[in-house]
């Protein structure tokens, strides 16, 4: 398995189980890397699970990898971000020290023939809540999270 196509698995599989966070709360995602989704999205009182790939690495050497990437809430009308803490709350149980995951690539959709192969695993190191990036009603709080990969060999 090709460095991107691990990469692919890796960020797929996050975007996976972020995605499920987000339905799972009847709320938006949004990608920040993305430029798909809608500005409705941020113009919206409602609140949105947001992501980002921060940074993949082999680390010492293939097949250990070093992940770190931020998920988090953007709220609107949350002065005191009591509801932003609550998100925060559910990312760090999901996303907590000691879990793993199965990477997949699930970027392809799934069906009978093409259903998701496994391609290492996910462990979490580290997680913690950041500083809120506010404008006094609105803000965005992320969870920053370092995990360990392993690529399937």
């Amino acid at each position: 398995m090709s460095y991107s196509t691990f990469t692919k698995a890796v960020k797929s599989t996050i975007d996976f189980y972020a995605l499920q966070l987000a339905v799972s709360k009847g709320l938006p995602f949004i990608d920040l890397a993305s430029e798909r989704f809608s500005t409705d999205v941020l113009e919206s009182d409602q609140p949105a699970v947001c992501w980002e790939f921060a940074s993949i690495s082999e680390d010492p050497m293939d097949p250990l990898w070093l992940v770190m990437f931020d998920i988090g809430v953007m709220t609107a009308l949350d002065p005191s971000q009591y509801e932003s803490l609550d998100y925060v709350s559910m990312f760090i149980d999901t996303f907590k020290a000691g879990k793993s995951f199965i990477v997949c690539d699930y970027s392809l959709a799934p069906d009978e023939e093409n259903l998701p192969v496994e391609a290492g695993s996910l462990f979490i190191v580290s997680s913690g809540v950041t500083p809120q990036q506010a404008d006094r009603v609105s803000g965005l709080r992320f969870v920053t999270v370092t995990a360990r990969a392993s690529r399937k060999v």
